[in-house]
């Protein structure tokens, strides 16, 4: 029998390794924490920064992580960092990596596993390329989740209606693999929406079904 650790997209080590810098104090006023997506240059070095809200961010200086060692390649990630007074220059205080795995169809996934997670919120980026779940995981220990874990995404079906417009059906797999349930970790998983088997446009649809300790529940977005 597959394991489905070995058919998700991503482990969850990844998405709770977090690269910390200085905070900066000083010349700027206020902190803030976005949703981005973040390039590597050539050099292999985060440079620049995409908000949710679609606001152009430079890094300066530039910044490395384990988890985004390819060069000139796109990466989803939460940023920390101090607002300037001015320009769109800014200094990092942190970059977690978030999870953004890949939509299997549901004929590639060997072992359909839904353990329950805790659902904590879920919402859609300004120009809907982002669906985002917030969510909490049982592990056996007191900081961060255990690697052993794993979460992935699959595209039950899509369907078309009279006008057109298709409509995702996707779940949420989690597999708990033994691990103890005696902590809650909070994960963040985003669904990048130009990975689903067609770009959505607008007037499409999309429901993620979640099973959680209070049973299974259905999130829908309209783009």
């Amino acid at each position: 029998m597959l394991k489905v650790k070995s058919i998700l997209a991503i482990l969850l080590l990844a998405a709770c390794t977090t690269e910390t810098y200085d905070s900066g104090d000083g010349k700027y006023s206020m902190m803030r924490a976005d949703f981005v997506e973040t390039r590597t240059d050539a050099s292999g070095e985060l440079y620049c920064a995409v908000t949710d809200d679609a606001d152009s961010l430079v890094l300066s200086p530039k910044r490395t992580a384990k988890w985004a060692a390819t060069p000139d390649s796109l990466y989803r990630a939460l940023l920390y960092y101090n607002v300037p007074a001015s320009g769109i220059e800014v200094k990092a205080i942190s970059l977690t990596s978030i999870p953004a795995p890949r939509v299997r169809p549901k004929d590639e996934v060997k072992e359909i596993t839904t353990d329950p997670v805790v659902f904590n919120s879920a919402w859609m980026s300004r120009e809907g390329r982002y669906i985002n779940l917030g969510l909490s995981l049982k592990t056996g220990q007191a900081e961060g989740v255990d690697e052993k874990q794993t979460v992935g995404l699959m595209c039950d079906e899509v369907t078309t209606d009279a006008e057109g417009h298709k409509h995702y059906m996707l779940t949420l797999l989690h597999e708990q693999n033994g691990v103890p349930q005696y902590y809650s970790a909070e994960l963040f998983v985003s669904i990048a929406s130009y990975r689903l088997p067609e770009k959505p446009v607008k007037g499409d649809e999309l429901t993620i079904k979640i099973n959680t300790y209070n049973g299974t529940i259905e999130k829908s977005f309209q783009y």
